[in-house]
C-alpha cells in the first residue's frame, strides 16, 4: 500500500486496467511528473505539495565527514553573528555618533529605532523569497546589504543618510530564520536539532567579544571604526559561506505575492514605529494614534488578502496549527523578557554610584549657582534609592556580567541540541520559560551588585539557551520543508513586535519612579526636579516583576499543555503513519 504521512500525502496511484494514468502519476517518468507539476504549479501561483522523503534529502551532506559539517554549522552561527553583534556595538557607541550629529538632536535613539522598524517589516519577506528563490542567496544578499549599509554609516557625514545606512543594515536580521531553513535542508537528519540549537543558542556570542572590541576600538580609533570591522567581517565570513557552505535545492514554487509583501511590510513598520515612538510622542496624541490606526487597518488588509490570494505570502492555516501558534505567543513573551532584561541591567550598572552622582550633582548646581558647596549641600537634598548604581563602562559590564550570561546561554543552548534530539523540545522549552521566570523573580530583590546578577545569571542563562535553542526544532518538525523559512521568520515578527510592547511598558515603568533632588529656595519652598536617566531601586524592582515574571508565567501555562515536541526531535521528518 502507498505510504502517507502527516505532510507528504499519498504515494502516486497505480493505473488501473481500462482508466488512463492519473496525469501526474501512473507510467510517466520522475522527471516529466515533476516538469508537469512544476508547470500546474506556474499556472496556477500556487506550490503543488508538500515535496517528497527523496527531494527534501537530495541536497543533504549525508556522505560528508563530521569536519565539514562542524565547518559549515561554524560559518553560519558566525555570519548569523552579525544580527546581535551590530545591535551592541552599535548601541554601546551611540553617544560618540550623536556627539558627531549635533543635528539629529532628541532623534538619536532612532539610530535603534530604525533598526526594529526596518527588521520587522522585512524579516517576513526575507523569510519567505528565501523559501521561493534559495535560502544561500538570501543570506548573500542580506550579507551584500548590510555591507553596503555600514559602508555608508562609516564613510557619511550626513545624518539622513547614516539612518538610511542603519535601516539597510537591519535587512540582515532575516538571516536567523534563513540559517534555520538551510540547516534543516543541508544537514544529515540526526544533525539538525543540534544544528539549529547551536544556531539559537549561538547568538549570545556576541555578547562575548562584542564589548570587548569596541571597547578596544574606540580607545584608539573613532567610533567609525565600528563601522568599518563590521563591514570586514561580513566581507570574510560571507566569501567563506559562499565558497564552502552549499545550496539547498529546496523551492516553493510560487509566484512571488508582491501585494501581500507590501501590506506586511508597510503595517508592521508603521505599527512599530508607533510602539517604538508613543512615549516621547504621546500615547494619546493624535498623530500618535494615527500611526496606530493606520498600521492596524493595513496589517487587516493584508490578512484580507491573503485569503483571497491563489498563492499567499503567508499561507494562512499555517497560524492554526498548535505548535505554531504556541511557539509565536511564546516568540513574544520572552523576546520581551531577554530583551528588556539586557537594558535593565545596563541602566543599572552603568549609573555612577551613590556617593559619585550625588557629589556631581551638588558641584554641578554650585558652580551653576555662584554658591559655594558647603552651602548648597544643605539646601540640595535627594529622594530615591539608587544603591544599585556601580559606574561600569561598557568594557566593565562585559567583563563583569554581560560576558558570563551569554556564555551561560551558549552552553545551554548547546547542550539543548542533544537533549531534544534524545527526549523532544517542549520539556526543554518549558523548563527554560520556568527558569528565566525564576531568575527574574530572584532579581526582584536582589540585583543590586555584579555577583549576584552573575549568581542568578546562571538560571538565566539556563532559561535562554533552552528555549532559543528548543523553539526552531519544534516549527520546523511541524511545518512542511519548503515553507521553514517564512514560519521561523514570523516567530522574529512576533518577537519583534513584543520587544515594541515591552520598550513602551518599561519607558512608563522608569519615568514614574525618577531619582530626584529636593532643593529648600528662601521665599519659594520646596522644588523637586527629576534627575534625567537616574531612576530609583523600586522601579528595577517593578520592572523585573512586570516585564520579567509575569510574561515567563503566561508563557509556561501556554507552552504547558502544548502536544508537539513529546518525542524526538526529528529534524523536520515526516512522520509516517499506516495507510
Amino acid at each position: 500500500m502507498g505510504r502517507t504521512d502527516d505532510r507528504c500525502g499519498p504515494d502516486p496511484p497505480l493505473p488501473t486496467p481500462g482508466r488512463p494514468p492519473h496525469p501526474l502519476g501512473g507510467h510517466l517518468p520522475q522527471e516529466r511528473r515533476k516538469f508537469m507539476t512544476e508547470e500546474i504549479a506556474s499556472e496556477t501561483g500556487r506550490e503543488p505539495g508538500p515535496p517528497s522523503a527523496a527531494e527534501e534529502d537530495a541536497g543533504r551532506l549525508n556522505d560528508a565527514s563530521p569536519l565539514r559539517l562542524v565547518a559549515v554549522l561554524v560559518l553560519l552561527v558566525l555570519l548569523t553573528e552579525i544580527v546581535p553583534l551590530q545591535s551592541s556595538m552599535v548601541a554601546a557607541v551611540m553617544p560618540k555618533i550623536g556627539q558627531s550629529f549635533p543635528n539629529s538632536g532628541h532623534n538619536i535613539a532612532w539610530i535603534l529605532t530604525i533598526q526594529g522598524v526596518v527588521s520587522g517589516a522585512t524579516i517576513a519577506i526575507i523569510g519567505k523569497t528565501a523559501d521561493m528563490y534559495g535560502k544561500k542567496i538570501l543570506l548573500m544578499a542580506c550579507s551584500v546589504l548590510f555591507i553596503a549599509g555600514s559602508l555608508l554609516c562609516a564613510l557619511t557625514s550626513s545624518w539622513s543618510l547614516f539612518l538610511v545606512g542603519r535601516g539597510i543594515q537591519a535587512v540582515s536580521w532575516g538571516m536567523v530564520a534563513v540559517n534555520y531553513g538551510l540547516l534543516r535542508d543541508i544537514m544529515p537528519r540526526k544533525w539538525v536539532p543540534i544544528a539549529v540549537a547551536v544556531i539559537g543558542g549561538g547568538i549570545g556570542g556576541a555578547a562575548i567579544f562584542g564589548p570587548p572590541v569596541v571597547g578596544a576600538m574606540t580607545d584608539h580609533y573613532s567610533w567609525r571604526s565600528v563601522f568599518w570591522f563590521l563591514t570586514i567581517y561580513t566581507v570574510v565570513l560571507a566569501v567563506l559561506v559562499a565558497v564552502l557552505v552549499p545550496e539547498s535545492p529546496l523551492r516553493a514554487r510560487q509566484r512571488f505575492d508582491v501585494v501581500g509583501a507590501v501590506l506586511f511590510g508597510v503595517g508592521i513598520g508603521v505599527t512599530l514605529i508607533y510602539l517604538s515612538e508613543g512615549s516621547s510622542w504621546g500615547w494619546s496624541d493624535a498623530s500618535s494614534l494615527a500611526y496606530l490606526a493606520a498600521g492596524l487597518v493595513i496589517l487587516a488588509a493584508f490578512f484580507a488578502w491573503e485569503r483571497r490570494a491563489a498563492a499567499p505570502m503567508l499561507d494562512l492555516s499555517l497560524l492554526r496549527i498548535p505548535a505554531v501558534a504556541v511557539i509565536y505567543a511564546v516568540a513574544f513573551l520572552l523576546s520581551s523578557v531577554q530583551a528588556e532584561i539586557s537594558v535593565l541591567v545596563s541602566y543599572m550598572f552603568q549609573t555612577p554610584k551613590e556617593g559619585v552622582l550625588k557629589q556631581q550633582i551638588v558641584e554641578g548646581a554650585a558652580a551653576k549657582s555662584h554658591t559655594p558647596v558647603s552651602v548648597i549641600s544643605q539646601v540640595l537634598h535627594f529622594r530615591g534609592d539608587i544603591s544599585y548604581g556601580a559606574g561600569f563602562s561598557v568594557l566593565d559590564m562585559a567583563v563583569h556580567i554581560t560576558i558570563w550570561t551569554a556564555v551561560f546561554t551558549m552552553v545551554f543552548g548547546f547542550a539543548c541540541g542533544w537533549i531534544v534530539r534524545r527526549i523532544g523540545a517542549r520539556i526543554p522549552l518549558i523548563t527554560g520559560v520556568a527558569a528565566t521566570g525564576v531568575a527574574c523573580a530572584l532579581w526582584i530583590d536582589w540585583h543590586s551588585t555584579w555577583q549576584l546578577q552573575v549568581a542568578i545569571g546562571l538560571v538565566f542563562g539556563l532559561g535562554s539557551g533552552l528555549h532559543l535553542a528548543s523553539f526552531p526544532n519544534i516549527l520546523i518538525d511541524a511545518v512542511p520543508a519548503r515553507q521553514t523559512g517564512i514560519v521561523t521568520a514570523m516567530s522574529s515578527v512576533f518577537g519583534s513586535v513584543g520587544i515594541a510592547v515591552s520598550s513602551a511598558v518599561l519607558s512608563s515603568i522608569l519615568a514614574a519612579h525618577p531619582f530626584q533632588t529636593v532643593t529648600t529656595v528662601p521665599g519659594r519652598g520646596t522644588v523637586v526636579s527629576d534627575v534625567p536617566q537616574v531612576f530609583t531601586d523600586s522601579g528595577f524592582s517593578l520592572a523585573y516583576l512586570l516585564l520579567g515574571v509575569v510574561p515567563c508565567v503566561v508563557a509556561f501555562f501556554i507552552a504547558f499543555p502544548m502536544r508537539a515536541g513529546r518525542a524526538p526531535a526529528r529534524g523536520g521528518e515526516a512522520v509516517a503513519h499506516p495507510a
